[in-house]
């Protein structure tokens, strides 16, 4: 059974899904740093490029508290410390921002389908 989406909906969800490519791709660059024996450095330049982006993208949308993780992300990336500590915590903040962001998803259809009851039952 399919619901058709408000045009506010279907807008929310495109960033929400333009978000999740870009956060894939930090996730392949992330798991691609892990695997690297020698020249990390390039990696971590793109994470945080990509990391920035993606925090610019929740936050021009009102999503500030995954745009603090991806933030979060991206200044782990540009400082020091050991890369076994630099890789766990990057792999944390990729899980708790994946999983916000399939409940953003989630609460867009919920609230789209209460609104349509809402205005369907006046």
């Amino acid at each position: 059974m399919g619901t058709k989406l408000s045009a506010k909906a279907q807008q929310k969800l495109e960033v929400l899904t333009e978000a999740r490519r870009k956060w894939d791709r930090v996730h392949s660059l992330v798991e691609q740093y892990g695997s690297m024996k020698t020249g990390e450095d390039a990696f971590l330049s793109q994470i945080y490029r990509t990391a920035t982006d993606v925090a610019r993208i929740f936050m021009n949308n009102g999503y500030g508290v995954m745009a603090d993780s991806a933030n979060q992300l991206a200044m782990l990336a540009k400082r020091g410390s050991s890369k076994q500590t630099k890789l766990r915590t990057m792999r944390e903040l990729i899980a708790s921002v994946k999983a916000a962001i399939e409940h953003a998803e989630k609460m867009v259809a919920q609230e789209d389908a209460k609104e349509s009851e809402s205005t369907s039952s006046d």
